[in-house]
């Protein structure tokens, strides 16, 4: 990814020359950073924002109407059959004009699928989200001022087959973007957001911004908060 302050790697990835990671995660809502292979650049060209449910909605679904609480691997959802007039009234009434606001998994809801067995709500819901992450990435991909985008998928989202599967179809026509797991570098998905806020802690610490212009509208780079010492 780069490096955020002197000697301070964030990830160390390797990528041809002309490709760039950028991080997707996929938890309650889907959040995605942009980040640049330049280093003196890395902190202001760093863009973030959130683009749409992750695993929100069908965690929901599959808690309401099961005594599961989540659809392991997506198995669920691929067993069912996808409702395509719910799935596409559905895209119809919602749709982002932009991607500058943050996301609350109340800005969802599952009753749209109401009525629907178990199996084919999930593959609906499932399908709705792919579509909205992929939208993101789409836009995503046209902030980007790079020829060939990587995209590393982490957060408990990534292991959702099905999920992953369905946002790969939507992007299939897109030659610039590649979309892979982020454990294929070595690093565990399932630990990069406590990771990174562990990083954020640090510079925090050592008095470096942590939040910018790019990526949650605040006017300038800031730091984040005061340090209470307990110790």
């Amino acid at each position: 990814m780069g490096k955020s302050g002197k000697n301070s790697p964030v990830f160390s990835f390797s990528l041809k020359s002309n490709e760039i990671a950028n991080i997707i995660n996929i938890g309650g809502i889907t959040n995605i950073t942009l980040t640049s292979n330049d280093n003196d650049k890395f902190t202001k060209e760093i863009k973030a924002m959130d683009i749409g449910p992750g695993n929100c909605l069908i965690d929901q679904w599959v808690r309401k109407n099961s005594d599961k609480k989540f659809d392991k691997d997506g198995l669920i959802g691929k067993s069912g059959k996808i409702n395509e007039l719910i799935l596409n009234q559905a895209i119809e009434n919602f749709a982002f004009s932009n991607y500058d606001k943050s996301l609350d998994i109340k800005d969802f809801d599952i009753s749209f699928v109401k009525g629907l067995s178990l199996e084919d709500g999930c593959a609906t819901i499932t399908k709705f989200t792919a579509y909205l992450i992929s939208e993101g990435i789409k836009f995503s991909n046209k902030e980007s001022n790079h020829k060939l985008n990587k995209y590393l998928f982490c957060g408990g989202g990534r292991k959702n087959k099905f999920l992953i599967d369905s946002i790969k179809r939507y992007l299939r026509n897109s030659e610039n973007i590649i979309l892979e797991l982020i454990d294929l570098y070595k690093y565990d998905g399932d630990f990069i957001e406590s990771q990174a806020f562990g990083y954020l802690a640090t510079r925090t610490f050592l008095r470096l911004p942590i939040t910018f212009p790019t990526t949650t509208q605040c006017k300038e780079p800031t730091i984040g908060g005061a340090i209470v010492k307990n110790f």
